[in-house]
């Protein structure tokens, strides 16, 4: 894997390549390198994490603050496999009840019944999805309202795995950014920086626009082409050759 650039090193590094000795503008650098780090995120670099969440009392979890969009939602199994939810799409967003508005709905075995989404508005809409049938470790709905997953009574006092798509954020600014995107970044700052600066000429914010947009394309061209050669030659592009005696 490529190696990551801290954002602070990457801010530093630019301040002082635009001449500043002082830092009294790393604050709003930091802050246009955030977003600019979120916008790669969303387009390019997709970087994946993973948690491991304990169900709340109410069947929620709630979602890291640097979520974007999900690319599992499972429990970890014994066997040290991932088995994933499955999504039910009438899954109750209110807490303890049935998709009727009932609380806590009973099978005739005083159980608590699994629901796969059979009734809508007092209709029947198909069969249940109980322990036999179509059970699969339970169901899971997005309710982004309100930051959480919804999940379904099976899952009660368990924990859930979800592997999720990252928009980079971090608050404290400690975040890092892929080397292979670093002059993307570099170029976005230098672009938002001059944008809404009266004393920049027009054409110079037009070049720095499309200097942004071609250093995008570049590192989406470098990430999808990586190899493992040019990940040695990264690891080593620090390393300098001393003579041998």
């Amino acid at each position: 894997m490529p190696l990551d650039v801290k954002l602070d090193e990457v801010i530093k590094s630019l301040l002082i390549q635009e001449g500043e000795s002082t830092e009294h503008k790393y604050m709003q650098y930091l802050d246009i390198a955030i977003r600019g780090l979120k916008e790669l995120s969303f387009d390019i670099l997709q970087q994946i994490k993973t948690e491991t969440l304990t169900v709340n009392d109410n069947l929620t979890v709630d979602l890291p603050v640097d979520y974007v969009n999900y690319t599992r939602i499972g429990r970890c199994k014994s066997h040290g496999r991932i088995e994933t939810l499955g999504y039910d799409e009438y899954l109750c967003i209110q807490n303890k009840v049935d998709c009727c508005g009932d609380p806590d709905a009973k099978d005739f075995s005083g159980e608590t019944r699994v629901s796969g989404g059979n009734s809508r508005n007092g209709e029947l809409t198909g069969g249940w999805y109980g322990r036999s049938g179509g059970y699969r470790n339970g169901y899971y709905r997005i309710d982004r309202e309100k930051s959480q997953i919804a999940l379904s009574s099976e899952l009660s006092g368990e924990s859930i795995v979800l592997e999720y798509i990252s928009d980079g954020s971090n608050p404290d600014g400690s975040m890092k950014v892929n080397s292979l995107a670093e002059e993307a970044l570099r170029a976005y700052i230098y672009w938002k920086v001059n944008q809404r600066n009266s004393g920049v000429p027009l054409q110079e914010k037009e070049l720095a626009r499309r200097d942004w947009y071609n250093e995008k394309r570049l590192a989406r061209a470098r990430i999808v082409n990586f190899t493992p050669d040019q990940a040695w030659r990264i690891s080593r592009k620090g390393n300098k050759q001393s003579p041998k005696f």
